[in-house]
């Protein structure tokens, strides 16, 4: 009973705390943990708190949770450590818990005893198989009949009887056996190929016997913490095995000798639950220290524990050292008060059944005698359909590449200066408007980084030029239309320099901000900024700058959380918050992983490249960790600094990166642990490249490599670097606005493209860029709040406050309006457009090709599924959380 616990301050929160780890369900458990009781005087205090625990997971003599509690015995008396853990538990289990079955442990325990004189590795390993074979077939019911039914034990029968019998009872039931112990211990991304440091798809496990009885204990608790771990989470139809909701709890109340197998136990639990990926075992010990790391006290570490709770992942096994503090003999009341009202552990639902999974058991049969009997009835033959492994390509209807653009013969800054050409000719146009027709002409500022290179390789990264160009030709649009009609107004538009990385945007804003105070009143000129295309601190800065000047904003290609934290500012770009849903959707259900030619699976695991000094990037990372079940973080960051001034990675899933290379070597044994492994690249384009030239030429990873990256990765693609062709293992698939060139697009898109051949040609090389449309659809949501004012006034005095109050109510309505990149509907005052389209593009030799589209196309259209044949929902904002 809890009794025999001492009663110390805080001791009742500390065993709260604990039994909160051992009964959290299944679907919200973290990785399983270890609890060491250090005394601090006594010892005897620490080894009651064990003791006492068992007897809290107790009732009436009925096991409430499966547990085992583990005595250190002198010498080599009685059973060792793992065999208490397996007698214990066998002893232990609750009511309705079913049968434990622990069959790896059984054959790696059966496996390191056995002994063979032979020498050949084969012959061996044969040999080794059978006494394994021998030792199981004591205990199997099957194997015992087949061996009675051969006559094999029969005295007095002839050899020759027996040997007709022999292939069918004897030699086959041996080979079935191998196979099936080989598929256990060997499957891919199982843990014991890890252990062994066995290559993927090679080695067989009965010839390890060398590796197995070097590392006995460590094997041992592998197997049975795999063994652990399939008991609740593997035959999920059982009755039994859905009833399974608390973990196991293993108890060793006496801290083991120095070298014990006790200590081997406990101080190899947390790398076993790493690499078996367990989560169902709390291991309660006493008195081991690891140097690593300072014992906490009952209150502190009630909060540590706590902390694990919520969600779910796996990763090394969590750790805590509980200070046990010497006994006076006094009692704590609180302590006593928690121990008098809870005397055992609390369960959900209250103590298991017995009868209940029989009754349910029996209902199922019942059930699945009935559906059978409906099947055979009406001549319905049901043969379950083999997986689907086609790679993931094209999935839209009727897709159709279209070829890469061509490079221009001329420099960034040419080609942008025609950009602002046509933007000062409509300014010039605009002026004409007011002086002649008395036409109602009002500005917009464009915040962005210019093209002032002399090389493409600056030009394309910024992407300034595709997105000034969109600027202009919204420009265009927007003032032929207020040419035609009388009650809208002419745009001029204000190009300013925001500086390579937004470096000048907070001074750009804090002259507009003194330019926009001096205006009279009345007379209010610039109505909002547009542009704001890259989430860094100068940016949100600037923007800081603007809101307090009460000027509008919308936002082209940032997608960064950070950047809605105001009131004055919207964008027409999907945030990072969807765009990281959607991508681990399609990570975790698409077939994007090659494992052999023409044969692709769904990610297991991912690794994503960040750098958690970019605004975009940190954002988009863990956006995304938090949407993917096992993700593994490698951050690195391309500016020069010391090590020291880098900020600590958050948990033990984290690391750091020293250069590229370092990243492409750890890129590569990830995927070597499993090759069901896809990067995500949620850093910058810019590194991208030497990243790939890395992986390709510095590392021995020769099978290829699967990237799903960001939207920022378009200019890779579209750049002259063409990964498609200069790396053809590695399969890249990437966010995007747009569909490319050859897809149907929506209205406005074709009115779009066709304004886009018209002033730049078929085959320009940004055809293809999101940046463009985005551009032009943030001036067309600017200008329909500009325009709405204008009517509702129907005076000159229009004013910035006008046009922020109809950005609150959403343009267009409930609907919205219809832009390029799809619909823009802000609803509720929303700060994004709501299920924003959002398209995932499988970069190909011969150009882009739609593998996902999600969200709305034109305003009343969302396409709700993809994948082939519609067969994966997409992920919406109406299902985020909180």
């Amino acid at each position: 009973m809890s009794s025999s616990i001492p009663l110390l301050p805080s001791v009742g929160d500390f065993i709260a705390a604990f039994e909160r780890f051992v009964v959290v369900p299944p679907k919200r458990r973290g990785p399983s943990a270890r609890f060491v009781l250090m005394p601090q005087g006594d010892p005897d205090v620490a080894a009651q708190i064990a003791t006492g625990e068992c007897g809290r997971l107790r009732v009436e003599g009925r096991a409430l949770v499966p547990y085992a509690r583990v005595l250190e015995l002198p010498g080599t008396q009685g059973p060792d450590v793992f065999e208490q853990i397996e007698q214990g538990l066998l002893g232990n289990l609750p009511e309705g818990f079913g049968r434990l079955r622990l069959p790896r442990y059984r054959l790696v325990r059966t496996f390191a005893e056995a002994r063979s004189r032979e020498r050949d590795p084969d012959v061996r390993a044969r040999d080794l198989r059978d006494k394994c074979f021998e030792e199981r077939r004591k205990s199997s019911v099957v194997l015992k009949a087949l061996r009675a039914i051969s006559l094999a034990d029969v005295p007095g029968m002839p050899s020759w009887a027996w040997q007709p019998l022999r292939p069918l009872f004897e030699v086959l039931p041996r080979w079935l056996y191998g196979r099936r112990q080989q598929r256990r211990m060997m499957r891919e991304g199982g843990w014991f190929r890890q252990w062994a440091g066995l290559p993927d798809g090679r080695g067989d496990f009965f010839g390890q016997h060398e590796k197995v009885t070097g590392r006995k204990a460590d094997a041992l608790l592998h197997a049975l913490l795999g063994d652990l771990e399939d008991a609740v989470g593997r035959r999920r139809l059982s009755p039994w095995v859905r009833r399974r909701r608390t973990r196991f709890v293993l108890v060793l109340p006496k801290a083991g000798a120095a070298g014990s197998l006790t200590q081997s136990v406990v101080e190899g639990f947390p790398k076993a639950v790493e690499r078996t990926r367990s989560t169902a075992v709390a291991l309660l010990a006493v008195g081991y220290q690891d140097g690593r790391e300072a014992p906490q006290s009952f209150a502190t570490v009630t909060g540590t524990i706590d902390s694990w709770t919520p969600g779910r992942s796996r990763g090394r096994g969590r750790s805590v050292h509980v200070a046990v503090p010497p006994h006076d003999g006094g009692t704590d009341a609180e302590a006593d008060s928690f121990f008098d009202s809870y005397p055992e552990i609390g369960l959900d639902g209250g103590a298991p059944s017995a009868a209940a999974p029989r009754w349910e058991a029996l209902g199922l049969a019942l059930a699945g005698v009935l559906v059978l009997s409906l099947l055979a009835y009406g001549g319905v033959l049901w043969f379950p359909r083999a997986a689907d492994t086609r790679c993931l390509g094209a999935t839209v209807p009727e897709a159709k590449s279209a070829p890469p653009g061509k490079a221009t013969g001329r420099s960034p800054k040419v080609v942008y200066q025609q950009a602002l050409d046509a933007i000062k000719n409509q300014n010039d146009l605009a002026d004409v408007a007011a002086r002649v027709n008395n036409a109602m002409v009002r500005t917009v500022v464009y915040l962005g980084v210019p093209a002032l290179a002399d090389t493409w390789k600056e030009g394309i990264y910024s992407g300034a030029i595709p997105e000034l160009r969109g600027i202009a030709l919204a420009q265009g649009e927007l003032n032929g239309e207020a040419a035609r009609v009388t009650d809208k107004v002419w745009l001029k538009v204000r190009v300013e320099d925001a500086g390579m990385r937004f470096s000048k945007a907070p001074e750009v804003a804090e002259r507009l901000a003194r330019e926009i105070r001096a205006e009279p009143s009345g007379a209010q000129q610039i109505m909002g900024v547009v542009g704001l295309a890259q989430s860094r601190p100068d940016t949100l800065k600037a923007r800081d700058t603007l809101a307090a000047a009460n000027v509008p904003m919308v936002g082209t290609v940032a997608t960064a959380e950070a950047m809605q934290r105001s009131d004055l500012y919207r964008q027409v770009a999907p945030d990072n918050r969807r765009e990281a849903r959607i991508a681990a959707a399609f990570a975790g259900q698409g077939n994007l992983v090659e494992t052999a030619p023409g044969r692709c699976v769904p990610a297991r695991r991912a690794v994503v490249v960040a750098d958690p000094e970019d605004t975009y990037s940190d954002n988009l990372s863990t956006r995304f960790v938090a949407a993917f079940p096992d993700a593994r973080t490698i951050w690195y960051s391309p500016n020069p600094g010391k090590p020291s001034d880098r900020r600590d990675p958050p948990n033990d899933r984290t690391e750091w990166a020293r250069s590229l290379s370092d990243m492409a070597r750890t890129v590569c044994a990830r995927i070597k642990e499993d090759p069901r492994t896809v990067l995500y690249w949620a850093a910058r384009q810019n590194e991208f490249a030497a990243f790939l030239d890395e992986f390709d030429g510095g590392t021995s990873c020769n099978d290829g490599l699967t990237v799903l990256g960001g939207d920022d990765l378009t200019g890779v693609v579209l750049d002259d670097q063409q990964p498609g062709k200069r790396h053809p293992k590695v399969r890249l698939y990437y966010a995007a606005h747009v569909l490319p060139n050859g897809y149907p697009a929506n209205a406005m898109g074709e009115r779009f493209r066709q304004e886009y051949r018209d002033s730049y040609g078929d085959d320009d090389r940004w055809s293809d860029d999101g940046r463009a449309p985005l551009a032009w659809d943030a001036l067309q949501v600017l200008s329909k709040a500009v325009n709405s004012a204008y009517q509702d006034s129907h005076s000159s005095l229009l004013t910035r406050g006008m046009v922020e109050s109809d950005l609150v109510k959403g343009v267009g309505g409930p609907s919205g309006i219809q832009g390029t990149t799809g619909a823009l509907a802000f609803a509720n005052g929303g700060k994004v457009p709501v299920n924003k389209r959002l398209l995932i593009l499988h970069d190909t030799r011969d150009g882009p090709e739609v593998s996902l589209e999600c969200g709305y196309r034109d305003s009343g259209t969302e396409q709700r599924t993809w994948g082939p044949g519609g067969a994966f929902d997409c992920p919406r904002d109406e299902q985020d959380p909180d």
